[in-house]
């Protein structure tokens, strides 16, 4: 192992991950062939009466053909597969920023509450407040069911995001977080630099035993649910999440040395992010993704963005089409800074906005959009 490797405190043993052409009607031979390729079978033989969670990406309430959540067919495969395995299965997330309120409506919606076959369960309700190793939190409320339980299923889905570049195995677990956790999180560390390392603090509580992501069909541009749909035809898994986050860059085509959260989650040891680190069992495809607007503030522009009176003229800025509004008013209940109010539509105050997205993100109809220079200007190709 290299010195930069041994700097990025990666780990000098191969981490291995499945790469499975499929598509949503071949989804049983595919979770076969990623516990074929991962060599699963003894793993899967000692969980008989074990505790397994299987936690899917429920980011609000998006049908399964808008792509912005897991897809349906993956969820249930992985619970029959657990529970032939002799698991006892619950399927959760805490979707959004929205609370155990909106949490049966987004399990419904999304076609998973019906694809949990009777295992899903709104684990919003029992919370537990768990310390934290961070710089910007010392202690966060989680799901106790998560955190308690004897195995892990993270199901996440191949996304850019317009806040931290890629929301895939890592960032999944930003699910953790109960309730006005996530807009505490998002309101202790605003930036994305800050919140990338405050993500890979919160994946510090409890990695994932197991991922199996669905990247069938993906989302480009400003995700991560705002962007455009892009199949991509493959299923991924993995033991290890930093690694499998990894290949989901090589897949996209985006630096992997710019999704702030991978980094450091890399150097804290959870898995590495170098080519030479990782086995690939199967083929990579290059589906070369438009990387969201905020790639350029990654680069020389942030210097421009964060100054004086140039920085003001070229920050973007949410703008609302009422048009598409419906007055659910998602987007005022989840605004972590206080910058949202609703007079017949929602209102943003640009000094008060921390740029989080979180507003961008929840709203069903895609109704805000990025603008000003930098949000005018279209996703870059890398």
């Amino acid at each position: 192992m290299s010195e930069e490797h041994k700097a990025r405190g990666e780990s000098a043993k191969p981490q291995r991950v499945a790469v499975v052409e499929s598509d949503y009607g071949r989804m049983e031979s595919a979770v076969a062939a990623v516990v074929e390729r991962l060599d699963l079978g003894s793993w899967l033989g000692g969980l008989r009466g074990k505790k397994v969670f299987i936690k899917p990406n429920m980011i609000g309430l998006f049908e399964p053909e808008r792509h912005a959540c897991t897809h349906p067919t993956l969820v249930r495969e992985m619970v029959r597969l657990f529970r032939a395995a002799g698991a006892e299965v619950t399927v959760g997330d805490n979707c959004g920023v929205g609370g155990y309120g909106l949490n049966e409506r987004v399990a419904r919606k999304t076609g998973i509450l019906e694809a949990a076959e009777g295992a899903y369960a709104n684990v919003a309700t029992d919370t537990v407040s768990a310390k934290l190793q961070s710089r910007y939190l010392d202690s966060i409320v989680v799901s106790r069911a998560m955190l308690s339980a004897d195995v892990l299923v993270s199901l996440p889905k191949l996304k850019t995001h317009g806040l931290t570049v890629i929301t895939g195995a890592v960032k999944n677990m930003f699910g953790l977080v109960s309730g006005a956790g996530k807009s505490r999180s998002h309101a202790a560390a605003p930036t994305a630099q800050h919140f990338g390392r405050l993500l890979a603090d919160i994946f510090s509580l409890r990695p994932p035993d197991l991922t199996v992501m669905d990247g069938v069909v993906g989302m480009e541009g400003n995700g991560p649910t705002a962007g455009r749909i892009k199949p991509v035809g493959i299923v991924l898994g993995s033991r290890n999440a930093v690694a499998l986050d990894a290949v989901v860059c090589r897949v996209m085509g985006a630096p992997v040395d710019k999704v702030r959260h991978l980094k450091r989650a890399s150097k804290l040891g959870h898995g590495p992010i170098a080519d030479e680190l990782i086995e690939v069992a199967g083929k990579v495809p290059e589906a070369r993704f438009k990387l969201p607007t905020s790639i350029l503030s990654l680069t020389a522009v942030n210097a421009i963005v964060n100054s004086g009176f140039f920085g003001r003229l070229a920050r973007s800025k949410l703008w609302l089409n009422e048009k598409k509004c419906q007055g659910c008013r998602l987007c005022v209940e989840g605004c972590p800074s206080g910058a949202m109010s609703f007079e017949k539509v929602p209102r943003v105050a640009d000094d008060q906005c921390i740029r989080c997205l979180c507003c961008f993100e929840l709203c069903p109809e895609s109704a805000w959009e990025l603008r000003g220079l930098i949000g005018r200007m279209r996703g870059r190709r890398f």
